[in-house]
């Protein structure tokens, strides 16, 4: 497995119980690997699988070439997408290795326990993300998105709905008139809404 990348948090709600994260190597060369994903709940103590999920590199999109992965982490924040069941997120984050062209995406991936299985709710969902365009001196245009979860009140097929509040922000640099490097920023927030449709949440415009 891509050791680097394993990641393990405890549940939060549980302390008995375990995440664990393990990337197996599908194949691997010097700027390139694609991995298996193996979503586990264990016991804490012993190491005991008690849940599990898992997909193959072809479906994950845990791929690592011009865009780099080069983390995967856990959040366990309050996700409470059903009445008394709390779910858990799997970020994956990329990298792009432009340097006139910087790039960087954080995905979330969100899974609830249905008695002994684990089940994915949310598949890779951009949460942040960072882009744009320079002459790697001053003068560029960058975007940068941040996204928050808000468990809504109301429910679609006996889920919660989820709001998206996408922070976005658009900056030009320029050379000003005394030769500095000077900035410009732009911010609006869009809010979108993430329904439970055919096993998955589906993101729709408010």
């Amino acid at each position: 497995c891509k050791v680097e990348l394993i990641a393990l948090k405890k549940m939060p709600n549980d302390d008995t119980e375990s995440i664990l994260v393990i990337p197996e190597i599908v194949s691997e060369s010097d700027h390139f690997f694609e991995l298996n994903s193996h979503i586990l709940i264990i016991n804490s103590k012993t190491g005991k699988i008690i849940n599990k999920f898992f997909e193959s590199s072809e479906t994950n999109e845990w791929v690592s070439d011009a865009l780099q992965m080069v983390e995967i982490s856990i959040d366990t924040a309050p996700y409470i997408i059903q009445k008394g069941k709390r779910a858990f997120g799997i970020k994956v984050r990329h990298l792009g290795s432009s340097k006139p062209n910087p790039y960087e995406t954080e995905t979330i991936s969100l899974f609830i326990k249905n008695e002994d299985k684990l089940s994915r709710v949310l598949k890779s969902f951009e949460i942040n993300g960072n882009s744009g365009e320079w002459d790697t001196n001053c003068a560029g245009e960058f975007t940068t998105e941040k996204k928050i979860l808000i468990i809504s009140d109301n429910i679609t097929n006996e889920y919660y709905n989820v709001i998206v509040k996408n922070k976005i922000s658009n900056s030009k640099t320029f050379i000003n008139k005394q030769g500095d490097c000077d900035e410009k920023e732009e911010n609006q927030t869009i809010k979108t809404i993430l329904k439970f449709e055919n096993n998955e949440y589906i993101e729709n415009v408010l």
